[in-house]
């Protein structure tokens, strides 16, 4: 009995016609959308804390230096580190049913044993989720919008190694992320929140969306740029509705206030109650003319997501494509054919850019008319200087550093007051 799988050609027939077709399947969503659900593990062992192991080779030294043997030959020592076992008490390796319940990927950190999983559906997170967990209410409601990815990821980390643990899965394939559980005492918030705020803020390639029930929570995070504040009822995961809603959609094309969250409730509340959320740049989840509507589209520094989301775009698709022509061409000269060849990827991403809506359209004051006209091209330039003016250590080094680009961010209208004059016939002692 064959127990393994292998190639087999197929049959052949005489025939004069052979018909071959291609099944195109779509492809995986790996975009600037997906979602990441942060869960802490407080484990009690040493191995799942994260503690590392003693060098297995008895002379752990704690760092790389070169020695000699009696014969004369140059050795390396390098601390060997046994690899912690994962925090979930469950391997890596994915076993007939994770396959068949959903499971798309699972990988441990082998150095503080954070395990990061990917699901395929609300589903697959149910088969290892109780269904009351914050986990599954999380997932589930992500499921539930309108524009959500083909898979959610959840990160299970020690206590106190959220930062070691997001450094080992930071470029998989999410971008934005939240906990499963609130994160604030009252408005104070926890370290993990603090600690995952700056790490988006170095970066600046991910988003972290936090939850709380008062603007004041969100004082300490008043400059954050890569930091959204939602405020809502803690019982309703608003932040997973909010990025299951919006994030997949097509950057550039959408702004995130006005967002219909499904499975969340639209809160009624006072003009005091919005001017408060408001200062703090924070986003509720309000009813206007009897709809429920996302407040606003911010971060919690004030700048737009949408923006922010756009330049993103940008800086993947610009390093991306770039990346893939010096792989998939034999040689790139370093003349002006390869220079123009970079140029031109670069104004190809920012033409699509343009066109998606993240570059705003230029436009120009037609004095004779005394009116704005649109041009149809989008308000960008790429310049690349010649070969000439790169330095001798470049040209050595077979670097090219001399292209860059410029863009205008595209905004969106929020807001709308529109003026309007009444013509009355009637004669009152009203002063107005």
């Amino acid at each position: 009995m064959a127990e393994t799988i292998t190639d087999v050609r197929p049959f052949t027939r005489v025939k004069d016609v052979d018909v071959e077709m291609t099944v195109v399947k779509p492809p995986a969503i790996i975009g600037l959308g997906n979602l990441l659900i942060l869960h802490e593990v407080d484990a009690g062992s040493s191995s799942a804390s994260g503690t590392p192991a003693p060098s297995a080779t008895g002379t752990d030294t704690g760092k790389a230096g070169a020695g000699k043997t009696d014969d004369g030959t140059k050795t390396v020592d390098v601390p060997k580190i046994t690899p912690v076992a994962p925090v979930t008490g469950v391997a890596d390796k994915l076993e007939p049913n994770d396959v068949l319940n959903g499971v798309l990927s699972r990988k441990t950190d082998p150095y503080t044993g954070a395990q990061y999983v990917e699901y395929a559906s609300a589903d697959a997170v149910a088969d290892y989720y109780d269904e009351t967990d914050p986990i599954y209410i999380k997932a589930n409601n992500y499921f539930m919008q309108v524009a959500a990815s083909d898979r959610i990821a959840v990160l299970n980390y020690p206590k106190g190694k959220l930062e070691d643990a997001l450094k080992a899965f930071w470029y998989y394939n999410w971008t934005f992320m939240v906990f499963d559980k609130p994160q604030f005492t009252d408005t104070t918030p926890s370290d993990d929140a603090i600690i995952a705020s700056n790490i988006c803020e170095a970066n600046k390639d991910h988003f972290l969306v936090l939850q709380a029930t008062q603007p004041a929570a969100y004082v300490t995070f008043y400059a954050q740029n890569y930091t959204i504040g939602l405020i809502h009822d803690l019982s309703e995961p608003m932040d997973a509705a909010l990025i299951g809603a919006t994030a997949n959609l097509e950057v550039g094309t959408v702004t995130w206030k006005f967002r219909d969250l499904k499975g969340i409730t639209a809160d009624q509340i006072t003009v005091q109650e919005k001017q408060a959320i408001d200062r703090v740049h924070a986003i509720a989840y309000i009813e206007v003319s009897g709809k429920g509507e996302t407040s606003e589209g911010w971060v919690l520094s004030g700048d737009y997501i949408d923006s922010l989301h756009g330049d993103l775009w940008i800086k993947t698709n610009m390093g991306d494509k770039i990346q893939k022509y010096l792989q998939n061409t034999d040689k790139v000269p370093y003349d002006q054919r390869g220079i123009n060849a970079l140029a031109a990827i670069c104004s190809q991403v920012l033409q699509q850019a343009f066109e998606q809506g993240i570059i705003l359209e230029q436009e120009v004051y037609d004095s004779n008319t005394g009116e704005t006209q649109s041009t149809g091209r989008g308000d960008y330039e790429v310049t690349a200087t010649p070969r000439s003016a790169q330095s001798q250590k470049d040209l050595s080094a077979r670097h090219y550093g001399g292209l860059s680009f410029r863009y205008h961010r595209s905004g969106a209208i929020h807001t709308v007051t529109v003026h309007g004059t009444v013509q009355s016939d009637t004669f009152t002692n009203s002063r107005a």
